[in-house]
């Protein structure tokens, strides 16, 4: 029985990853494919490093133009650079506002594997009508929305966190390395975007959104061939 091509790419990957310049990178990517293909009984010479699949080449997709970001965009980002296999790049270019005149307008590119980035750019769009939904038909009394999306956001993220605990593993760095790799070759230079904190004593709609964010089902994995996706939120 021949293995999983979701293992074999994952090997090629990590064997792309040992000619990091950087030793322990290198050394840590290499010994983690050696151990994979033993596990599956895979001829590690027989592989072609560089032979990838098409759905696991890396690419890049943008999310819509706004104006600006607003809480619930940042938050809906960053859960899906978390869990769902992509890097975000926040980026600026000129458009038009409401009234057709030129303005400043924000985007983000989610990039990763096609596949990663389909389900990313699903749960994104997901995230932020879900936190909108939620702070409309849940607030009560509450005046201080940053706060009850942050508390969303870390409700939604622990549940997450819980039930994958496996992308916050290592792999996860080695993922993120092949991502900078193609940002620093497609994109060019970044800087890191600090998002905004909320007002430390708004407790109450921090609670209740974290209430909220762990009241946030968790659907079934996605299949996509033998692939098995990040699972998904309803």
């Amino acid at each position: 029985m021949s293995a999983p091509a979701e293992i074999t790419e994952k090997i090629k990957k990590l064997l792309r990853l040992s000619r990091s310049s950087n030793p322990h990178e290198a050394q840590l990517a290499l010994a983690r494919a050696l151990e994979l293909a033993r596990e599956h009984g895979i001829a590690v010479e027989k592989l072609n490093p560089d032979e990838q699949a098409k759905e696991n080449t890396i690419t890049h997709r943008d999310t819509d133009e706004r104006q600006r970001l607003s809480y619930d965009i940042e938050y809906a980002i960053r859960i899906c650079a978390a869990f769902f296999r992509i890097s975000p790049v926040i980026s600026n270019k000129v458009g038009t506002d409401r009234f057709g005149f030129p303005c400043v307008v924000k985007f983000t590119r989610f990039v990763g594997t096609t596949s990663d980035v389909q389900i990313a750019l699903y749960v994104y769009s997901f995230l932020v009508h879900h936190f909108a939904y939620c702070w409309r038909k849940h607030r009560g009394r509450l005046r201080n929305r940053h706060a009850f999306v942050d508390g969303m956001f870390h409700g939604i993220y622990n549940k997450l966190a819980e039930a994958q605990p496996e992308f916050l593993s290592r792999e996860h760095a080695l993922v993120e390395r092949s991502h900078q790799d193609y940002i620093e070759a497609t994109i060019g230079k970044t800087t890191k975007h600090d998002c905004r904190t909320p007002d430390g004593d708004a407790k109450a709609a921090r609670w209740a959104g974290y209430l909220r964010g762990r009241e946030t089902n968790i659907a079934a994995p996605l299949k996509e061939g033998e692939r098995t996706a990040p699972l998904a939120l309803k």
